[in-house]
């Protein structure tokens, strides 16, 4: 398991939905019903950027304090420029033994994961590829039930001690851009490990019997802009994902490993703290959905 850059078949039955900033579904900042999002590259980072810092033709992730899991290959396009990316995580990665294994699932279950993929336009005579950002919200408790989920029904349904689970977001976002009038291969919608063990023979595992796959769905938040008041809102609402979780509890010390980003022992969701009144409505504008209004 690594960290890059300078340092650094379980499914739920939904089908996959557009929903807009603009929709009922989110009610507030305080209470956003966003399981999944989708962005233009260039546009998470011009309105994250103290969470994607921008040098010549480097982003550095930063997310120490709140923030994002970026899985990712080291490299994405945004725009017509090629960036490096630093202080990301690889989309395949390693673990060595139970404590990799806790950071990796704490990992994944305390920030939004960032994934990056292309797609092109279906009623264009030439399309060009453009980059998304996909971001899954894995603190929101249907996604977090299905992550869960699958590392659970891994480790139950193997034989052996090692084994291998991949996590598959390619059909709903699939499904998400055929809506829009977006063509994609998927490629990049997929983050996996591999819990290796030191075993002199473990059959299951050398046959390829232990190697497991979760498939995660949910309802696609279409945040594609067109105007500024839209980027207002869409801004309002990457900063309230991004925030750092409020822990209620304290952890014992234990040994840090690669993945280690902060543990907890019982998160808040979409929580506010004491003496903080409601924060303003994502929903105070009337517009159509911003499915209505994409751009090339």
């Amino acid at each position: 398991m690594s960290l890059k850059g300078n340092r650094s078949q379980v499914s739920r039955t939904v089908s996959a939905g557009i929903v807009s900033i603009s929709s009922g579904e989110l009610h507030t900042l305080t209470t956003c019903n966003c399981e999944i999002a989708v962005l233009p590259v260039e546009l998470l980072f011009e309105l994250q950027s103290p969470y994607f810092q921008k040098n010549d033709n480097t982003i550095t992730v930063h997310n120490h304090e709140g923030g994002y899991s970026v899985f990712c290959d080291g490299k994405v396009e945004a725009g017509r420029e090629t960036y490096t990316i630093r202080n990301y995580i690889e989309r395949s990665n390693k673990l060595k033994g139970h404590v990799d294994y806790k950071d990796y699932r704490e990992t994944l279950l305390t920030k939004p994961i960032v994934l990056f993929t292309k797609a092109r336009k279906t009623n264009q005579e030439s399309p060009r590829d453009k980059a998304f950002a996909v971001i899954v919200n894995t603190r929101h408790p249907n996604i977090r039930a299905e992550i869960e989920k699958g590392m659970n029904n891994a480790i139950t349904s193997v034989w052996g001690e090692s084994y291998s689970l991949q996590f598959d977001f390619q059909r709903v976002i699939k499904q998400f851009f055929s809506t829009v009038n977006y063509d994609t291969d998927g490629e990049g919608l997929t983050i996996s490990f591999e819990f290796k063990v030191d075993a002199l023979f473990d059959i299951s595992y050398l046959f390829g019997f232990s190697k497991r796959k979760a498939e995660v769905n949910g309802k696609v938040l279409n945040l594609f802009s067109a105007n500024e008041e839209k980027r207002k809102k869409v801004k309002m609402f990457l900063d309230k994902i991004s925030e750092p979780y409020i822990r209620r509890s304290s952890v014992p010390d234990r040994r840090m490993s690669l993945f280690s980003m902060g543990s907890i022992d019982e998160e808040v969701f979409n929580s506010v703290p004491p003496n903080m009144g409601p924060r303003m409505s994502l929903l105070e504008s009337s517009h159509p959905p911003i499915a209505e209004e994409l751009t090339s």
